[in-house]
Order: structure tokens, then sequence, then C-alpha cells
């Protein structure tokens, strides 16, 4: 038996050993079956976010449990699906519960199993109705051209913050963005929407010549990006939806749309099919073309399609 450590450095020290930054991903789950995990973190960002909520976890164990001190964090895994739940009955949203049980998940290296309930569109509201700070902060104004660029290629405040002038490629007469990097350590390509292509030719060039290599030295923290990226979207599905030519011309950049889906059969057995239709029939009964859908995912750097639908699209 080893020597007990503090539940809340064992715990950092678990995550610590499953880092792999700079270590491909992709590479890593070639062999894996859909759905499964590596177990491995492979961003700065997620590494942080998993660390917050094991830690908050191990307080409660001390507090709750009296457990200080363990020299197995396997000893403390029957206690997961309790925190989860208590969690569920604290009031915490279904997108935070969620978010917790994967960082446990990757604590003990298996999948929490505690299922969640299900998460609709009106139970999202960030960014969805208008703020103070959204009525101090003017958009034709001293910082004109970071809402520019927020809105015409959907960048996240870090994407933002990073862009260099060097980061925007014409591609066959296109103007795209190139985030390297971004949420999840993941590089994506981004289309400029159209109708703001000018206006951010015109800030790149004058950037260059103002010898100035990154775009922005300042985001104001009033502005509400993820606002301006929602509206991208939107933008971008209303371009697209009914221009079968420039969708297929965005689609060259990405890789081919490949969706599989897990589910259980008439004996209970999990099987994983691939998905054949080319619609996307939501909740709600809307139904949506999978191939407008994923350049939508493709550009906001999502995996899922109906991230797009429930977080994006929908009021």
């Amino acid at each position: 038996m080893g020597r007990k450590k503090d539940v809340e450095r064992l715990f950092h020290q678990t995550l610590s050993d499953k880092l792999a930054f700079g270590q491909s991903k992709k590479a890593a789950k070639k062999d894996l079956g859909f759905g499964q995990s590596t177990y491995q973190i492979y961003s700065v960002n997620s590494y942080k976010t998993y660390l917050k909520q094991c830690k908050q976890y191990a307080k409660w164990l001390k507090q709750e449990k009296g457990i200080n001190k363990i020299d197995d964090i396997n000893k403390t895994e029957q206690y997961a699906k309790e925190y989860i739940q208590k969690r569920l009955d604290d009031g915490k949203s279904i997108y935070t519960v969620k978010m917790e049980r994967s960082a446990l998940g990757m604590l003990y290296g298996k999948q929490i199993d505690i299922k969640l309930p299900s998460r609709t569109p009106d139970q999202i509201t960030r960014s969805r109705k208008e703020t103070k700070n959204d009525r101090y902060i003017s958009r034709d104004g001293k910082y004109k051209d970071v809402f520019t660029i927020a809105i015409a290629t959907g960048s996240r405040r870090k994407d933002i913050s990073k862009l260099c002038v060097n980061n925007f490629r014409e591609v066959d007469g296109k103007l795209y963005v190139f985030f390297e990097k971004s949420k999840g350590g993941r590089d994506r390509l981004t289309p400029v929407l159209e109708k703001y292509e000018k206006d951010v030719r015109d800030i790149i060039e004058q950037a260059k010549v103002d010898g100035k290599t990154r775009l922005f030295n300042h985001i104001p923290k009033e502005i509400d990006v993820h606002g301006l990226r929602r509206e991208y979207c939107q933008n971008l599905y209303d371009e697209i939806k009914d221009n079968k030519e420039l969708r297929d011309e965005i689609l060259k950049n990405y890789p081919e749309r490949h969706e599989l889906k897990t589910q259980k059969d008439k004996d209970g057995n999990t099987v994983t099919k691939e998905i054949k239709s080319d619609v996307y029939k939501d909740r709600s009964g809307n139904i949506w073309k999978r191939d407008d859908i994923y350049v939508l995912s493709q550009a906001l750097g999502h995996n899922r399609l109906d991230v797009s639908i429930t977080h994006y699209l929908k009021s």
C-alpha cells in the first residue's frame, strides 16, 4: 500500500499524468471505437477546467465524506455518481453538470455512468438577451474593427486576441481565416462572411500599413464576443442555405462528412451505424440539410451538428 496523500493533491497529480500537450488527439483515437476516449488531455484550457472541477469534487469529499487522505483514487470512485446527482439536485445547469461529469471521467479514466436530463434550447441563455454592456459600447465606435472581425469570422474571444495578418488566406478567390490552436487545441479554417469581406480586407491592409502583425492589442471584456459569434453562424447559414455553389465551395476545405450514431438494438446491445440521411430533423420537427449544418459546425469548431442548431441558430 502506497503512502497516503491529500486527496486534492493526488487528483492534481493524476490529471497531470494524463497531459499530452503537443500530441495528436486524432492520431491517438484512430484505433478506438466511436465515442471512446483516450483519457489524455491535449489542451491547456481543458486541463485547467478539469483541474478546477476535480478540486471542487475533492473539497466535497473532505466536507461530506470525511475523506482527506488516500493512497489510491479508485477508492473514491464510488462517490462520483452521488456527487453528480447532488449537483443536479442543487439546481446546477445540465451544461455545467455535463462538464463536471467529463472531468470526473477523465480523473478515473472511465465514463461516469449516470444519465443526465435531456438538454433543450430554451435552457441556453448565454448571449440571447441584451446586457447593460451592450448599451455602453458602440459597434461604430473606437472598437469598430473588433466588432467587424468578430461578426465576420465567428471568432472566440481568445481567437481574436491572437489573430495576425497572416491568419487570413484566400482560397479560390474567397477569403478565409485560419485559427491556430483554438479551443481544444484544434486548428480550423473559417470562411469570412461575404458581406464583410471588403471591410475585413481593409482592416488587414491598414494593419500592414501600420506595420502591425497582430490585429488587436486589446479586446474589451464588455464586448459580447459570443453573441457576435452567434450572429456569424446565423449569417453564414443565410448565405449558404439557398446557395449550393457557395456551400460546396466551402465544403471542399473540410474533411468529408462522416457521421456515426450509437444506439441500443432490441436486445440491448450497443450498435454503431453510419448516418446515411442528407437531412437532420431536430426535436421541434424542423428539417435542416446536413451539409449546411456541417459547414457551420466546421466553421465554428464543433464536432456535433446539433450544437450549431441549439446553441446558435435557434432563438
